[in-house]
């Protein structure tokens, strides 16, 4: 029998959990980073059809990004079924990536990690206010 611990399951614990792991990469404190992660922890990049097996790989991948980022936490909510949810943006080299990420856990820690990454990029030259009318605006 295991001995929770106080709060692992408590949805302000895990949040606050999630945001260590990013305020972990942008420091790029990787040891930090591995000490939130199962030993089995799985991470899932849909968007490119990968899939990271480990503690050890998933803070390899990140820590082998080439230099020059920078990130910023936006938002960490709670889900309805005990996996939180984060927004993050990365600004590098004048691109702007968006993060979307859900965290699963087992205990106190994350055991697995899905993330879509997107681009900051224009919309396409066809939407424009003049050809789709009232109420579309460029922000």
């Amino acid at each position: 029998m295991t001995t929770a611990v106080r709060g692992e399951n408590d949805t302000e614990h895990r949040c606050a959990l999630v945001r260590a792991l990013w305020a972990h990469v942008q420091a790029r404190d990787w040891a930090g980073m591995r000490a939130l992660l199962h030993d089995d922890a799985v991470m899932h990049w849909p968007v490119t059809r990968e899939r990271f097996e480990g503690g050890d790989l998933i803070v390899r991948v990140n820590s082998e990004y080439p230099e020059g980022w920078t990130l910023a936490v936006k938002a960490v909510d709670a889900l309805a079924d005990g996996r939180v949810h984060a927004l993050v943006e990365v600004a590098q080299d004048g691109v702007t990536y968006f993060n979307h990420s859900r965290c699963r856990f087992d205990g106190a820690r994350i055991a697995e990690i899905t993330e879509h990454w997107a681009t900051g990029d224009a919309p396409p030259a066809w939407r424009t206010a003049e050809h789709l009318g009232t109420g579309y605006r460029r922000v």
